[in-house]
C-alpha cells in the first residue's frame, strides 16, 4: 500500500529546497560575476570604501577654490563660536557619470524638503568637494547653477558652496574623514563609494551616512545633533534607521512608529505560527512512531 507523506517528510523537503535555491541563487551569482566562475571575462574591482571616522576633525587650514575662483582655507566655511550651523560634507567629482550625480540629487531633494523645518543657508550648510585635481572653478560654477535650478533656488542662494582643490588638499581632506577613492585609465575617471559626511559648525566629523538616498527624518535628525556638537546618530538615529521612530510634523517631535510595531508583531505572529504547525506536525509523527499500528493477527478458525 502507497504511504502517504507525514509531518516528518514535510520537514525533511525544508533543508532539500533551502539547498536547492542555493544552488540555483549561486549559479546566477557565477553567471553574473564572471571572475568568480571560470569564464574568462574581466575581473570586477569593488570600489574603494568609505570608512566611519566619526570625531575626526577637518584640516581647516586646506586651502580650496569655490565657483567664483576666490581661493580659501576651509575654515571659512564653517563657524566658530555662538550659534554656528552643521555642514553637509561630501565628495564627487564633476565629470562622474552616475554616483555623483545620484548624491547631488538626492541632496538638493532634502533641501526641497528642508529636511523638514530647516533651511539651507540659515541652519546648515553644504560643502560639495571635486576629487579631481582637473575641476575648473568654472566647471563648479555651472554645477552649483544646474543643482539649484533643480530644487528651484536662485544663484544667490547661501548656503551651497562648491570647491575644486590641489591634488594634495583634496587627498587630506578625503582620508581625514574616510573617503576612498581611486583614479583609474579606462571608464569612470574614479572608482569611489557613495556618502555624505554631516559635520559640526566647527569641523568635526558627527557622523557618516552612506548610499545615496537620505531620508528627511534621519538626515534632520544627524543636522539636528551636528549642530549640537554630537558625535555619532545616538539611539534616536538607530531607532530612524529601522523605521522604530518618526518625525510627526504637527507635533514637531520624534514619536514611536506605530506601523514599525504593527509589522514587528505580525511577523512575530507568522513565526509563532509556523513553529506551531511545525511542532504539531513533529509531535504527530512523534506518536505515530512511538505507538506503531499492529494489525490483529489472521484468523486460524476454518468454516466448513
Amino acid at each position: 500500500m502507497r504511504s502517504h507523506p507525514t509531518g516528518v517528510h514535510a520537514l525533511a523537503c525544508i533543508p532539500l529546497l533551502a539547498s536547492g535555491f542555493w544552488l540555483l541563487a549561486s549559479h546566477a551569482y557565477a553567471q553574473y560575476r564572471s571572475d568568480l566562475s571560470g569564464d574568462a571575462g574581466p575581473a570586477i574591482v569593488p570600489n574603494p570604501a568609505i570608512v566611519d571616522k566619526s570625531g575626526a576633525t577637518l584640516p581647516l587650514n586646506l586651502e580650496f577654490t569655490d565657483s567664483t575662483g576666490k581661493t580659501a582655507p576651509l575654515s571659512t566655511f564653517f563657524h566658530h563660536g555662538g550659534k554656528g550651523r552643521p555642514v553637509i560634507l561630501t565628495l564627487v567629482y564633476f565629470s562622474c557619470p552616475s554616483i555623483c550625480g545620484l548624491t547631488q540629487d538626492s541632496l538638493m531633494g532634502a533641501v526641497r524638503q528642508g529636511p523638514r523645518e530647516l533651511q539651507l543657508g540659515k541652519d546648515y550648510d553644504i560643502l560639495i568637494v571635486s576629487i579631481d585635481p582637473d575641476d575648473t572653478p568654472a566647471l563648479a560654477a555651472i554645477k552649483r547653477k544646474n543643482y539649484l535650478a533643480k530644487v528651484p533656488l536662485p544663484e544667490s542662494q547661501p548656503g551651497l558652496t562648491y570647491l575644486t582643490g590641489g591634488e594634495a588638499n583634496i587627498k587630506q581632506l578625503a582620508d581625514t574623514v574616510g573617503f576612498g577613492f581611486r583614479r583609474q585609465f579606462e571608464g569612470d575617471k574614479f572608482l569611489h563609494s557613495a556618502g555624505i559626511f554631516i559635520c559640526t559648525p566647527d569641523g568635526r566629523v558627527s557622523q557618516t551616512i552612506l548610499n545615496v538616498q537620505y531620508e528627511p527624518d534621519q538626515l534632520h535628525n544627524a543636522l539636528r545633533l551636528a549642530s549640537n556638537g554630537t558625535i555619532g546618530s545616538g539611539l534616536l538615529g538607530i531607532g530612524l534607521s529601522c523605521g522604530a521612530m518618526h518625525y510627526n510634523p504637527l507635533t514637531g517631535r520624534y514619536e514611536q512608529n506605530p506601523w514599525f510595531y504593527t509589522g514587528v508583531a505580525a511577523a512575530l505572529a507568522s513565526l509563532i505560527f509556523v513553529i506551531t504547525m511545525l511542532s504539531i506536525l513533529w509531535h504527530n509523527e512523534f506518536k505515530k512512531n512511538k505507538h506503531p499500528f499492529t494489525p490483529p493477527p489472521p484468523s486460524t478458525n476454518c468454516t466448513n
